[in-house]
């Protein structure tokens, strides 16, 4: 992506956002919002940003998420409040004077695309979830149950890998193995996070070791050497958002949203990766049914980076949805 068009804006609470802007080439299309996934920056939508802008002519804003590439990194787990963040969100729109955008997240992102359509519905005509499905408001939430549903459910636990980000050792361990997390987070078989990431003590142990595991066709030695530079100050920022989670600020950030607010009344997108083993697609599906009234679903045979594996497949289906809201 072209480093000159990237901006920086100051946020109403006072972080600075670097973000990727491309103008409209069409008037009459919707700006897209692109929301990326932990461990990545706003250049994993590169192939997006090549097809939706360059090709499609979309104005495009796609941010470095807090904690992330060239944004602020605080590393107060406060500061990372779905409900903040969004507000950060809303505040680069403001700034391109944005009235109404697609918002289309991944992971983390989709955290945070999920909270924007409870807070924000009237900025957005419509959301995109890439692997990881519209998540209602969980003011209850603990992880710690979360990992005995999920083993009930799956057979192992599906937070593992959150749980353990979380601890306050967990940056140092990071910071240690970069090529084994490298490879843990992007496996050429996906299937490996089912025993080396998601369980309890898995990805700690992984890494401990230093374990490598072949990685896939579509990413290059640059796509690592480019991971590797947007990382070199490690994780003591972007491990704050499981921090977050962990510790109950998000539950009790969740609190403020009505109950009338859970349920999506707009068009919603999701994208169901197959052989995403942690973001598993059966359950983003029910939930997507559950929460969702106008849900558009389709299933793709791919893992959990699907924007990168199966950008052509991916675009394309994004693209048709898009032009629906029109």
């Amino acid at each position: 992506m072209d480093h000159r068009r990237y901006k920086t804006l100051k946020t109403s609470r006072g972080y600075h956002y670097n973000y990727f802007h491309l103008a409209a080439k069409d008037s009459t299309l919707l700006p897209l919002l692109f929301l990326h996934d932990f461990p990545t920056t706003s250049s994993i939508w590169k192939e997006q940003v090549t097809y939706f802008g360059e090709h499609h002519g979309f104005r495009l804003i796609v941010p470095d998420l807090l904690g992330f590439g060239g944004s602020s990194k605080p590393t107060n787990p406060e500061a990372y409040k779905p409900t903040l963040i969004c507000q950060d969100i809303i505040d680069i729109l403001n700034a391109e004077a944005i009235d109404v955008a697609v918002v289309i997240g991944h992971g983390i992102g989709s955290k945070i695309a999920s909270r924007l359509a409870n807070l924000h519905d009237r900025r957005f005509r419509g959301y995109g979830f890439l692997a990881v499905p519209y998540s209602a408001p969980r003011p209850k939430q603990k992880m710690e149950d979360t990992a005995i549903a999920t083993r009930k459910m799956c057979g192992y636990e599906l937070c593992g890998h959150i749980l353990f980000l979380a601890e306050e050792d967990a940056v140092n361990i990071l910071a240690d193995h970069m090529q084994s997390l490298y490879s843990a987070m992007f496996p050429l078989d996906p299937k490996m996070w089912v025993t080396s990431v998601a369980p309890i003590g898995a990805l700690k142990a992984w890494l401990d070791e230093d374990r490598k595991t072949p990685l896939p066709s579509y990413l290059t030695p640059m796509h690592r050497d480019e991971w590797l530079l947007s990382f070199k100050d490690g994780f003591p920022a972007s491990l704050c958002w499981f921090k977050a989670i962990v510790s109950g600020i998000n539950a009790a950030d969740d609190k403020e949203i009505p109950l009338d607010r859970y349920s999506i009344k707009q068009p919603v997108f999701f994208a169901a990766a197959q052989h995403d083993y942690i973001s598993r697609s059966v359950l983003g599906i029910a939930m997507t049914h559950h929460n969702c009234s106008e849900a558009s679903i389709r299933e793709f045979n791919a893992g959990h980076w699907l924007m990168i594996s199966h950008p052509a497949e991916v675009n394309a289906s994004l693209f048709n949805w898009i032009m629906d809201l029109v």
